[in-house]
């Protein structure tokens, strides 16, 4: 829990560092350039929502949140729940997303050009 604390902390902290870049460069046409082309690369990917089947739509609905790259393949996952409360999503763990992948995985095709 401590790790986890912690880097969130950094997280937070790298964010507002990068927000003020971000904000500069929003001002400042060569910044935003020297940004633009200090990138180091990009990576597609493409979430396919998949709504699960519930007795009592009133009370909530819930589903899958299935992240594809450019090749199709499942890279991550996420079960999401929607009430009134409004809606939370959990990331599933190694074990649950091995299920979530091996179910899925052809159910989907897509083509990237």
């Amino acid at each position: 829990m401590e790790q986890n604390t912690k880097n969130s902390e950094i997280a937070e902290k790298e964010l507002k560092s990068r927000m003020r870049l971000f904000r500069q460069a929003l001002k400042d046409e060569a910044k935003k350039n020297q940004l633009h082309d200090s990138i180091e690369g990009s990576e597609v990917m493409i979430r396919f929502e998949i709504y699960l089947p519930t007795k009592n739509p009133d009370k909530f609905v819930d589903g899958l949140f299935l992240y594809m790259n450019d090749e199709g393949k499942i890279m991550s996952a996420e079960y999401y729940l929607k009430n009134s409360e409004g809606i939370t999503v959990k990331e599933l763990g190694e074990k649950e997303f091995k299920v979530v992948k091996e179910l899925f995985q052809d159910a989907f095709s897509l083509e990237v050009e």
